[in-house]
């Protein structure tokens, strides 16, 4: 029966993330990953970590891999499915890491960790999402399972490398972590008195510092293209001091509290409450006398990284719902420990919790379905931000159409303004596209088609008046993209 469980979890985990898996548009941060991930399955290219604009390197380069297994080798032949299978994959792993825990806590508390991972609308929406928060949320929850013991930490050194070849922000849970580490030390200070300082640090020493040599080793590798560009080193270290943000994502502190804790309406009910809720009934259930010392001590050093993760991520200004990825992964992790210890408890105690239990998994499973079905790309959904529209892609299969196999027929492109992916990924097809900041460059006129972004489209309109014909087309929520398209090939478009 467990085993059967096992694999039911794995099966929705699976179902979840793959089903309709190409039907939502490419996101901005999808299209510009994807440019980025074309750089190293083109030569000509010579791909080089951005430290300004660009996050780790093990997100392009897993890309990379899967687009060379669907025989993809260029920008112009990439598709969707290979760069999201990258993602899919690490979402499904994540669901598993609680395995990793299963011979040590138990299979109750940990078979519903993995279903609340399995389930999350939040973890389930970004595995669908070429980014780098799932493998940051992945590498990170493999260092807490790893970190608990000397004959693994070597192992949490590598996961903790691969996270900083990730995404810069791994810095982030390593204070929260480094946070937690410290609190469960002073509540446990009595029991750590009963051995000398010189009597732990000949005990730790080693372990530690193999761990700090694989999180060096591991980041190393990936900067610096497996040792070929040593420059990369200096590249990983200076993005801390150069890395710039793009304005229009500032939010108030309770940005995340709100998104995760409170359950609102908007067309219908949103909310990941309950998980919270069993996540606060484990830590309540830490203070009983009758658990092991090693159970309280993952419970509690998992509800203080929880903390501290919201914590800081809410101080910072910048803020995108993604972020939440690991920090939601430790809350689900630390869930699961709300039935332990369950062989203790009163029948009404079983009763209540398995009631909690499946109300929570149905509602995280309709919520799933809603935020990766009818409101995939939808403003009402928190998890859809600033999502690209469908007209986008119905655009691109109508300039297939009015090209009529012969791209040459509409180019040279062009486009007119800033914040444009993921307009580049949907124009692959043509050779000749040009991106401009402003109207005045003087062959304009001369493109045939031009998609101009609102803040130019005024002037770009008094300049192609006679030469052009425009009509709107959506890019993003409340974001038009107004297409140009020159009179000869309109003419011919009606006429066909």
């Amino acid at each position: 029966m467990v085993v059967i469980s096992w694999v039911l979890v794995l099966a929705a985990a699976v179902w979840l993330r793959v089903d309709s898996l190409d039907a939502r548009p490419l996101h901005f941060d999808e299209a510009t990953g994807a440019r980025i991930t074309a750089d190293r399955l083109e030569p000509a290219s010579d791909y080089k970590f951005n430290p300004v604009h660009n996050h780790g390197p093990t997100l392009s380069l897993a890309g990379a891999v899967a687009a060379r297994m669907a025989g993809e080798d260029d920008w112009e032949s990439m598709t969707k499915m290979p760069l999201r299978a990258v993602t899919v994959a690490a979402g499904v792993l994540l669901v598993m890491v609680p395995l990793c825990w299963r011979r040590r806590f138990g299979d109750a508390p940990m078979l519903l960790a993995s279903a609340l991972l399995a389930t999350s609308p939040l973890l389930v929406y970004y595995s669908r999402m070429y980014i780098h928060e799932i493998l940051l949320a992945l590498f990170g929850l493999l260092v807490v399972v790893t970190l608990c013991r000397k004959r693994t930490l070597w192992l949490a050194g590598v996961f903790l490398g691969l996270m900083f070849a990730t995404k810069e922000s791994f810095a982030i849970s390593v204070i929260a972590w480094g946070m937690a580490g410290v609190a469960v030390a002073w509540q446990f200070r009595d029991r750590l008195r009963t051995r000398t300082w010189r009597e732990q640090f000949n005990e730790w020493w080693r372990p530690v510092v193999a761990m700090l040599i694989c999180a060096a080793v591991v980041s190393v590798v990936f900067y610096t293209d497996g040792f070929t560009r040593p420059s990369g080193i200096w590249d990983a270290v200076q993005t801390y001091f150069v890395y710039k943000t793009e304005g229009g994502h500032d939010k108030t502190f309770g940005y995340y509290l709100s998104m995760m804790l409170a359950p609102r309406k908007d067309a219908v009910w949103w909310g990941e409450t309950s998980v919270a809720v069993l996540a606060m009934l484990a830590y309540i259930r830490s203070f009983s006398k009758a658990m092991p010392m090693n159970q309280v001590a993952a419970i509690r050093f998992l509800a203080y990284a929880t903390v501290a993760h919201f914590g800081i991520y809410s101080l910072i200004a910048y803020k995108t719902p993604w972020l939440m990825c690991l920090p939601w992964a430790h809350v689900c992790l630390l869930a699961g420990f709300s039935l332990v210890p369950i062989r203790s408890w009163k029948s009404w105690q079983t009763a209540a919790t398995t009631i909690v239990i499946v109300v929570t998994l149905i509602l995280q499973f309709r919520q799933t379905r809603w935020a990766t079905g009818r409101f995939e790309i939808d403003q009402r959904n928190a998890y859809a931000y600033v999502p690209t529209s469908r007209d986008i892609e119905g655009m691109e299969r109508w300039l297939s159409q009015l090209a009529d196999g012969d791209p040459d027929r509409l180019e040279p492109l062009a486009v007119v303004g800033s914040y444009f992916w993921p307009l580049p990924w949907y124009l692959r097809d043509y050779e000749r596209v040009w991106y401009w900041a402003d109207a005045s460059d003087p062959s304009l006129n001369q493109c045939g088609v031009v998609l101009v972004l609102p803040e130019e489209v005024n002037e770009v309109s008094a300049k192609l008046t006679n030469t052009h014909t425009g009509f709107p087309r959506s890019l993003r929520n409340n974001v038009v993209v107004t297409l140009y398209l020159r009179n000869d090939l309109w003419k011919q478009w009606i006429e066909d």
